[in-house]
């Protein structure tokens, strides 16, 4: 009895080396999981910028509470950007209509680009000192690589008060 189950043990064994020693398909599931999966964006074309606001955004000395949160623009599927957005503090003044949103070069002495002012398309409610989420989807207005290292910036009347660098996701 223990012959034979030493027995079946090393014929088990030696199947299993066997086996194992067999140089595997091109189509194997093995092989194709050797290579790793990187689900960072590495370079172009990018399909999600991101942008959170830089805390104590102040270049002249003029704000009195700065704007916090992030924005999201996302390339869907049909061509179209997905802007979503939240701003958690620096709206002081609960009329949404004191506030522009847009997209510039620099926040510094930003230079106006009417297409990119997304002030229109952005519905939202203040309960001070943030704001509601909001989205809304832009077709042929802006590409991701045109905003790419660029800068939303929030405005109440004529004075920035919060601004955030669009990088893409996983950059630096």
């Amino acid at each position: 009895m223990a012959r034979n189950f030493i027995i079946s043990f090393l014929v088990l064994l030696f199947i299993i080396t066997f086996t194992n020693s067999i140089p595997l398909d091109e189509r194997s599931i093995s092989h194709r999981g050797e290579s790793s999966i990187v689900k960072r964006q590495d370079s172009p074309p990018y399909y999600v910028l991101h942008a959170f606001f830089e805390p104590e955004f102040d270049p002249f000395g003029e704000v009195g509470e700065y704007v916090t949160g992030t924005f999201t623009f996302t390339q869907m599927n049909d061509g179209g950007i997905r802007v979503i957005g939240q701003c958690n503090t620096g709206f002081t003044d609960p009329d949404p209509s004191v506030y522009s949103i847009i997209i510039v070069r620099r926040p510094v002495c930003p230079t106006y680009i009417s297409h990119l002012d997304l002030t229109p398309f952005l519905q939202y409610y203040i309960n001070v000192p943030g704001t509601s989420g909001f989205q809304h989807d832009f077709y042929n207005t802006f590409t991701l690589e045109e905003i790419h290292h660029m800068f939303v910036v929030v405005k109440m009347g004529a004075t920035p008060i919060g601004a955030a660098y669009i990088q893409a996701v996983g950059e630096d």
